[in-house]
């Protein structure tokens, strides 16, 4: 259970809405058991005063009848709320976590999370934090409820019958205890197995969908949706078997509940002979043990599922429990060549894989410096380094004038502005995606660059406030790398650096975009990655990388 306690404290700062929640519950528990065995009661002593005109007319319908309507009443009204109020606990939590997962998955630099895929991450914050729903909403609350409801109803029954209560409270901590306990031990490996084939299954069909141009390409269609069939099959398989569980248990606490009932009844009616008990009391007894079984009902499959939970838990422990390599210091420096850049023979390697070998650059301020090679030749990985997303082997960086290690993070992100690939456009309007830049850019600036870049045609009647959609699904492709090239120069940054702005745009688009970037901001350095060879003359200086080496 070490793995759920970190999320359990996190539950403190909603404490208040988690108390709310199980109070509520349980007097809707209390309103159901109550309706039922006064119902009970209700039924038996109504028709054994029928059984005389004077007992008939002695008999007060009245107050146990409005005793009925209220607990339904009661009962109807407890369990909207008390849905209500648990599931806004749990959806606040969630938010929390969600929250929390990301803020310890930010810092952490690309050399701690290369070895995940974008499809894994994405599966953690989302499947596997929805999976911890199971230990607020099923496991904690109810298995409080359950412990108050056995003590009350016990001692309820204990004041009727002290064997009655024996009776309830052996039942009650039997089928709460042992059945939960046969369930966990049934499904905890199955359950961690579902977490892992489900995560599987999401990956090869984000893969899948991702690669779709390759694999028809490369004639693999048929392999990857023959994987993907495969995993499905191993996950139903799966549920099947954690169905089977649900069934069993499940049967076992209505064998539980039906012998409790019964043994409560042989007892009731030796009670009745004996005279210690009201003949109207026996059904009253009858349906309050019944009833009593709702407490520890859904505790089975709360913890039946309670291995795929700590599996979830544990998936994204992995994450949170991971500190980044990379240091920053905390006092501010003051740099000495705004937009400077030099390398002084840098080495570099992907775990062992050479990437940067003795590379020497320097780049003066408001240089503009195109940066080719071929696939591989470590353009991106300048990039990766000058951003401290990675850790190099050996020589120095400056930037700046100052060398890159220096600046504390804030600071020099502050130095840089970046255009990846490829551009990560977020939901949202056009202008929320340029304040990301540059939070205090004006409209009219915003303007004045789109129609540079033309693409004031994009906006329409909405303006700014155009909604680009998740991903910016709603533009084209072109529109959205111009759009992040707007991005990335509205940031009043002293340097500029772009990972292949013009990719996939047209001859007279990407000249547009090319005058743009090397004239919007005169003093400005810029480092752009191109495989094109169209418009290199304009540059201050050309480089050349082949196999992490200066050619040029």
């Amino acid at each position: 259970m070490s793995s759920l306690a970190p999320f359990i404290r996190l539950m403190k700062p909603h404490l208040g809405w988690v108390l709310l929640g199980s109070f509520l519950g349980l007097l809707t528990l209390f309103a159901s058991i109550g309706l039922l065995t006064l119902s009970g009661w209700f039924i038996a002593a109504t028709a054994l005063a029928g059984v005389s005109v004077a007992t008939a007319q002695a008999f007060n319908y009245m107050t146990p009848g409005g005793g009925v309507r209220g607990f339904a009443i009661a009962r109807t009204a407890g369990r909207y709320f008390e849905r209500i109020t648990t599931h806004e606990a749990t959806f606040r939590l969630l938010a929390d976590l969600r929250s929390w997962f990301y803020g310890h998955l930010e810092p952490l630099n690309p050399a701690r999370l290369h070895h995940y895929r974008s499809a894994d991450l994405l599966n953690r914050i989302i499947t596997d934090i929805n999976s911890l729903d199971n230990l607020y909403l099923r496991v904690l609350s109810p298995s409080l409820i359950a412990a108050v409801t056995t003590l009350l109803v016990s001692g309820f029954l204990w004041w009727v019958a002290p064997s009655l209560g024996v009776l309830i409270l052996v039942a009650l901590l039997s089928a709460g205890i042992l059945i939960p306990m046969l369930g966990h031990r049934l499904g905890a490996t199955l359950g961690q197995s579902q977490v892992a084939k489900a995560s599987a299954l999401r990956q090869a069909s984000l893969s899948y969908v991702q690669g779709m141009s390759e694999l028809h390409l490369y004639q693999a269609l048929d392999t990857q949706q023959a994987l993907l069939e495969q995993r499905q099959q191993s996950l139903l398989d799966t549920q099947l078997r954690m169905s089977l569980i649900t069934g069993l248990v499940t049967g076992l606490m209505a064998l539980a509940a039906g012998l409790t009932t019964l043994l409560a009844l042989i007892i009731g009616v030796s009670l009745v002979t004996e005279g210690s008990l009201a003949p109207a009391w026996l059904a009253l007894v009858v349906f309050c043990v019944l009833a009593s079984f709702e407490a520890v009902a859904p505790l089975p499959m709360a913890f039946q599922y309670l291995g795929k939970t700590r599996a979830a838990a544990a998936n994204l422990l992995e994450i949170t429990e991971q500190r980044s390599d990379i240091v920053f210091p905390a006092q501010p420096v003051q740099p000495t060549a705004p937009g400077e850049i030099r390398l002084q023979e840098v080495s570099f390697a992907y775990d062992s894989t050479s990437v940067l070998q003795q590379l020497s650059l320097h780049i003066k301020p408001g240089e503009k410096i195109a940066l080719t090679g071929h696939t591989g030749s470590g353009k991106s990985s300048v990039i990766n380094l000058l951003t401290r997303f990675w850790l190099y082997q050996q020589g120095r960086i400056y930037l700046g004038g100052l060398p890159v290690e220096a600046y504390p993070e804030a600071q020099l992100r502050q130095q840089l502005s970046v255009l990846s690939q490829p551009v990560q456009l977020f939901a949202g309007s056009v202008r929320d995606n340029l304040r990301l830049g540059n939070p205090d850019a004006t409209d009219a600036e915003m303007m004045q660059l789109l129609e540079r870049l033309e693409l004031v045609g994009i906006l329409g009647s909405e303006g700014l406030e155009r909604e680009v959609g998740e991903g910016g699904n709603r533009l084209s492709g072109g529109q959205r790398k111009r759009l992040g090239v707007a991005r990335a120069l509205l940031k009043p940054a002293p340097v500029l650096i772009l990972d292949e702005p013009t990719e996939g745009l047209d001859m007279d688009t990407a000249q547009q975009v090319l005058d743009t970037l090397l004239n919007y901001r005169p003093g400005q350095t810029v480092l752009m990655i191109t495989h094109h060879r169209q418009g290199l003359e304009r540059f201050d200086q050309c480089i050349q990388l082949d196999r992490g080496r200066r050619i040029d």
